[in-house]
């Protein structure tokens, strides 16, 4: 069945779609590898094709040097954007990145990887975390420079933050759809500071957020491509994993999620024990993490040979650089309410797409593909049929969580 898709003339939606990508959000704790812009780039996907907008990228320009570094991007549609590197970019980098020129700034995780090779976040590799920001930042700049009066961009409005955030309406098949997109990107491309990923409505979204209703309906938190586990060590194929915890989350959602994408043929599997929220969980681990960073140091002050040093020293750089991203992401406060992928309890279902360790072994790293994010949409715009079928039980289910998280007062 044909999608109509189009940008709506209605002030918000029933049903809401969030995306983001965080900026420099590689890695994670237990061998967690992701492209983290896969809620962005589905998104984006969506917009351009209600939009008929192109993202084709026809500048990226670099101020080089160690003072005042960073990247210019621009797209064919008027979008731009500028993004810092903390420690400077040189000549070499600057012409490694304009090889993102041609390129439809949809993936921006993976058009940076093709630019440098790979990715790293916590300040390991701020050059191609600058560049990602860079990307999606214009990327989002050219749906308000075309259409001004539909469209609403925003600062993330963190501390050390310098993402953006997107939102209009759109009717997918006559409903109309909330949609937000957002990057979630620190200036000096350190990243990843992601306390308003998700539909997480605080700081520069809960105007926006609050505008278009994201707050108070049932929604769809698009997330990234993953090797991870329980779902990498079993799958032979990329899979679309569905996660709403039941009372935390909404299951009316996820169930139309994994419909669509059964419609669909697509490999899909619904996990709701996945996505339980912990008051202790953050706290704990960034405990952990901390206590391992003192046991680096105190290896190191004992360490007398070269031999030992540099190898302490490249365990510490590939911890910080991967393990830390486990807690880096997401303030403390943050995550006892809003969970690891920020849901505002019962509104939401997080989809994302996983593939397999045997995968990740010959590719070192996901990367998102144009094909992912077709796939992505068309499970989203078919999901939306059936989620809107069901939406007093998704209301039902919305009210209830928020009642038990003390967010609606009688």
């Amino acid at each position: 069945m044909k999608t109509n898709l189009s940008l709506s003339k209605a002030p918000f939606g029933v049903i809401g779609i969030v995306g983001h990508a965080g900026c420099g959000h590689a890695n994670s704790h237990l061998g967690f590898i992701q492209d983290d812009s896969g809620g962005l780039s589905a998104v984006l996907g969506l917009l351009r094709d209600a939009t008929g907008l192109s993202l084709e990228i026809v500048e990226c320009s670099a101020h080089t040097g160690i003072d005042g570094a960073y990247f210019y991007v621009k797209t064919i549609s008027g979008g731009e954007a500028k993004a810092s590197a903390r420690r400077g970019i040189t000549a070499a980098e600057a012409r490694l990145a304009s090889y993102c020129v041609g390129k439809q700034a949809v993936c921006s995780q993976a058009i940076a990887v093709d630019c440098f090779g790979r990715i790293l976040g916590q300040g390991a590799m701020e050059v191609p975390v600058a560049l990602q920001t860079a990307i999606a930042n214009a990327a989002m700049d050219s749906f308000v420079k075309a259409y001004p009066d539909r469209f609403v961009l925003k600062d993330e409005e963190l501390e050390g933050n310098c993402g953006k955030v997107l939102g209009t309406v759109l009717d997918i098949n006559g409903v109309p759809v909330s949609a937000m997109a957002l990057s979630n990107a620190t200036e000096g491309g350190i990243g990843p500071n992601e306390d308003i990923e998700g539909n997480v409505n605080l700081f520069g979204k809960k105007d926006l957020s609050e505008k278009l209703h994201l707050d108070r309906i049932p929604s769809f938190v698009i997330e990234g491509k993953v090797c991870a586990e329980p779902l990498s060590s079993v799958i032979q194929e990329p899979t679309f994993l569905i996660r709403a915890f039941p009372g935390d989350d909404n299951t009316v959602a996820a169930r139309a999620l994994l419909k669509a994408a059964q419609d669909l043929n697509l490999p899909a599997e619904y996990r709701p024990e996945l996505l339980a929220r912990s008051k202790t969980a953050m706290e704990d681990l960034t405990r952990r993490q901390g206590k391992k960073v003192i046991e680096f140091g105190e290896r190191l002050s004992k360490a007398s040979t070269a031999r030992d040093k540099v190898r302490i020293a490249a365990e510490l750089n590939e911890f910080c650089s991967q393990e830390l991203g486990g807690i880096t992401f997401m303030s403390n406060d943050v995550h006892k309410i809003m969970g690891g992928v920020g849901c505002i309890p019962g509104t939401s279902a997080v989809m994302s797409l996983f593939i397999s360790k045997e995968q990740l072994r010959k590719q070192v790293l996901p990367t998102l593909e144009p094909e992912d994010v077709n796939n992505y949409d068309r499970i989203i715009c078919g999901a939306v049929g059936y989620l809107n079928e069901n939406l007093e039980k998704a209301n039902e289910e919305l009210t209830a969580a928020q009642e038990k998280y003390g967010m609606i007062k009688h």
